[in-house]
């Protein structure tokens, strides 16, 4: 037997290139802020100021890897929880290069820049409910 996955058509918005200002966490809800993220459509590029909101998020369940450089040959880290992030880096962009979604899932890694200086970082963010775009229209 033979079968094929598919994985339907590509969203609309992507979070590549897109640099995280602030990650908020309230009423159970994760919301990444960004400065903007891309649109395609009929070929055309946008960019949106825009939040992204994983609905029923259980920060227990959220893995933050931030590690000591850019992933090369060898490299070390830390895991660390949302509280740790927002106080350590508050000051610094996350910027996403890939992400990944699946079954509750969502991991985005990229490059997590302090004062100029990236490190590789790794954001799992398990979530049972909806993710939401949220564009401002008003730019």
């Amino acid at each position: 037997m033979k079968t094929t996955k598919s994985f339907g058509e590509y969203p609309k918005y992507s979070l590549h290139d897109a640099r995280v200002q602030k990650i908020a966490y309230g009423d159970g809800n994760l919301t990444f802020i960004f400065d903007y993220i891309f649109s395609y459509e009929n070929g055309v590029e946008q960019t949106h100021k825009a939040q992204v909101v994983f609905e029923t998020c259980d920060i227990d369940d959220l893995e933050i890897l931030v590690f000591n450089s850019t992933i090369l040959d060898t490299f070390t880290g830390k895991r660390i929880e949302l509280p740790q992030y927002q106080q350590d880096y508050s000051e610094s962009e996350f910027e996403v290069i890939t992400e990944t979604y699946n079954w509750g899932r969502a991991v985005l890694q990229g490059w997590l820049c302090t004062k100029g200086n990236p490190v590789h970082c790794i954001m799992d963010i398990y979530f049972t409910g909806d993710m939401l775009y949220i564009i401002d229209e008003s730019l």
